[in-house]
């Protein structure tokens, strides 16, 4: 019971760890969003289909755009796990 209490606390620090990781992601997300006046969901699909330029903020709003993404799955499989 002890070894199951110890892994639900690690957990829970893990979760909370991608939860302010993730909420540095939809802060930057945002800020890209504003400067380009564009979602990030109409981004990704004009990124995808090679129709918006190669700046550095578009590799870095991509790159943010997938981590968030991969966090958000993370999380919820960790949330489930300590439920």
């Amino acid at each position: 019971m002890k070894q199951t209490n110890e892994i639900k606390a690690s957990l829970k620090r893990e979760y909370d760890l991608y939860s302010n990781a993730m909420a540095f992601y939809k802060k930057a997300l945002q800020e890209f969003e504003q400067k380009y006046q564009l979602t990030t969901q109409s981004f990704l699909k004009q990124f995808d289909a090679g129709q918006i330029g190669d700046g550095a903020d578009y590799f870095d709003w991509y790159a943010f755009a997938t981590l968030l993404a991969r966090w958000r799955k993370t999380q919820s499989a960790i949330r489930s796990a300590i439920q």
